[in-house]
């Protein structure tokens, strides 16, 4: 397992007297959970695939042991579905006798993906798994007789819930380090559903040292004083949870100072290949260009790689990209590096915009809408004003001002591609 570069959070509770440990935050391990949109693969990998979130929480409480971890918290959706599978529940429960054997405790709260009151909800855990309910409460964590931390937790009883469930945490008090378990969305995350929504000053407020958060998907440490961490997923599983995908170990010291690692635990990666047509004048560069980036990736990962490719920009290569079957063959090319999900062909021809803009209006027009959501903020902002509506109905937060940026700039392209047709 890969680790990144150490992130430390000074702030704790700073104690001089208190113990140092260390502890493991895992979230959104969606046991058994399909993956998606992988189209034809050998039997080999639709088998790898297949128990992917299994080896990758496999992963998760090998490294808790390996490391000498006092304790695990899992921030909400262990399963993937309200009513759990029966091998969820039976594979979670082996990996939860592996921990017992070791006395090491784990806590967890569950989240819309697999609230309390679904199917399997009480299957029966080791004693080391403590489970909090719908109400917030606090648990103690002891190690040789001395309390060393406090976990504080609720769960969803029901997959939708939309209050702040963060302002019904009680006090952290004061001396010993303290840690809030919580599946919410935090400061409006886009791409989310907005379940428990509360604000990073919400949490601020509180009171805590640590907040070992899920249901966000993407590794996020939105503050580091307090710790508020999202830590992704163990296992991406579609392609767009790509790239390296974990857990944080996070090691609290004698003087409360928090240091995080990140912890690779993926068993199957996802990689998104963009490539600009502009610098190749023949198929073969295209080729040559495509293999040398893949090769560059799969070198990097010691693990399978599920690549979705992209090419983009413009170029005189555009007018033979056109030509049916040619993306499906460039595909097959790559197979041979890795597995490529899709080849997408996102390309134009080479265009003189200035001079188009010059004799034709209805382009020109277009380029200045084009230009004014790009550099106009008001136009901007009101732009953004009309699509609220649309992701308050599909109960999402507004996209992020990078996020519209991207959308603005595949507009324009688009617009263009359409008002170009022959």
């Amino acid at each position: 397992m890969t680790i990144d570069q150490d992130q430390s959070c000074p702030q704790g509770a700073e104690n001089e007297t208190m113990p140092g440990f260390r502890f493991i935050h895992a979230a959104d391990l969606h046991l058994d959970s399909p993956f998606r949109g992988i189209g034809e693969t050998s039997q080999s990998l639709r088998d790898e695939l297949q128990s992917a979130t299994f080896r990758a929480f496999d992963r998760v409480v090998g490294h808790a042991i390996d490391s000498g971890a006092d304790f695990l918290v899992l921030a909400g959706d262990l399963y993937d579905s309200r009513d759990r599978s029966l091998r969820a529940l039976v594979e979670f429960r082996r990996q939860m006798e592996r921990l017992a054997d070791r006395n090491v405790p784990v806590f967890v709260v569950h989240g819309n993906h697999d609230p309390l009151n679904g199917w399997g909800g009480q299957f029966r855990m080791p004693e080391n798994v403590i489970v909090f309910d719908g109400e917030a409460r606090r648990e103690s964590v002891v190690r040789n007789g001395r309390e060393i931390a406090r976990v504080t937790g609720v769960s969803y009883t029901e997959e939708q819930v939309t209050e702040n469930l963060a302002r019904s945490f009680p006090s952290a008090g004061d001396g010993v380090y303290s840690i809030g378990l919580l599946h919410a969305n935090i400061g409006g995350q886009s791409g989310h559903a907005l379940y428990a929504p509360a604000s990073v000053t919400d949490l601020v407020e509180a009171g805590f040292d640590y907040w070992a958060l899920g249901h966000v998907h993407t590794r996020a440490v939105l503050s580091n004083s307090p710790a508020i961490v999202y830590p992704g997923n163990p296992q991406g599983r579609h392609a767009r949870e790509a790239g390296p995908r974990g857990c944080y170990e996070v090691v609290v010291s004698d003087t409360g100072r928090t240091h995080l690692k990140f912890i690779e635990t993926d068993v199957v990666r996802w990689e998104q290949l963009d490539y600009p047509i502009g610098g190749c004048q023949r198929i073969e560069d295209l080729i040559e260009g495509l293999v040398e980036s893949v090769r560059s990736i799969t070198s990097r990962v010691d693990i399978p790689l599920i690549l979705r490719c992209r090419l983009t920009g413009h170029g005189p290569l555009h007018a033979d990209l056109q030509r049916d079957g040619l993306a499906e063959d460039l595909a097959h090319q790559l197979g041979q590096y890795a597995h490529v999900e899709s080849l997408r062909i996102a390309t134009s021809a080479q265009i003189d915009l200035e001079s188009l803009a010059r004799t034709e209006p209805i382009v020109a027009d277009f380029l200045g809408l084009v230009d004014r959501a790009r550099l106009d903020p008001e136009y901007r902002r009101s732009l953004a004003e009309s699509l609220t509506p649309l992701f308050r109905r599909r109960n999402l937060a507004a996209p992020e001002p990078e996020r519209l940026e991207q959308w603005i700039e595949r507009a324009g392209k688009l617009g263009l591609d359409l008002l170009l047709e022959p």
